[in-house]
């Protein structure tokens, strides 16, 4: 390719390269399709997960919400009603009317805080780790179907590929007011 060279009309003319014009132009263009295309991807990924859970959530008759809860016990023993919301995001109130949902199943008990009886620890009765348990089989299932979907060659670049995008968005957040 040529490169066609004009001078600034200044007093000390500098040459402009037109094909670097291009090129930034181009580079431009191709950062805006990449964003484009990956606010459409992370939203069809979104979706996806968004349909997981309610597929999920109807296989063990439970609310998604319900499900989310009890994926919270996983490696704890007991937690406190405002972790659960912590980690839910969602109000105490909310968590309260959560939490007698999952009692009148037989998946969690209320019980008194040693020291502290107006604080309740909350737990998984074995009926809530067996499903508990049951839960995370299903999830580890659909992601091992997932991944048996792309071929064996191109995984490792897909999990790097994720890792990267993953660190990215944590370094966003982190910066974020």
């Amino acid at each position: 390719m040529s490169t066609e060279i004009e001078t600034n009309s200044n007093e000390n003319p500098e040459p402009v390269s037109r094909s670097n014009d291009i090129d930034r132009e181009r580079d431009t263009r191709m950062v805006e399709y990449q964003t484009n295309r990956l606010q459409e991807l992370i939203a069809e990924l979104y979706g996806c997960c968004r349909d997981r859970l309610f597929y999920e959530a109807n296989k063990f008759n439970l609310s998604q919400a319900e499900v989310r809860c009890l994926r919270l016990f996983e490696g704890h023993k007991y937690l406190l009603a405002m972790e659960i919301a912590d980690k839910l995001e969602v109000a105490k109130s909310r968590v309260t009317v959560l939490l007698d949902s999952l009692g009148k199943k037989g998946l969690i008990q209320r019980i008194p805080a040693p020291g502290d009886a107006r604080v309740k620890l909350v737990n998984l009765t074995p009926a809530g780790q067996y499903t508990g348990m049951k839960v995370e089989g299903y999830v580890f299932h659909l992601h091992r179907q997932l991944l048996e979907g792309i071929p064996a060659a191109q995984r490792t670049t897909v999990i790097a590929a994720l890792e990267t995008l993953h660190a990215s968005m944590q370094a966003m957040k982190a910066s974020m007011p």
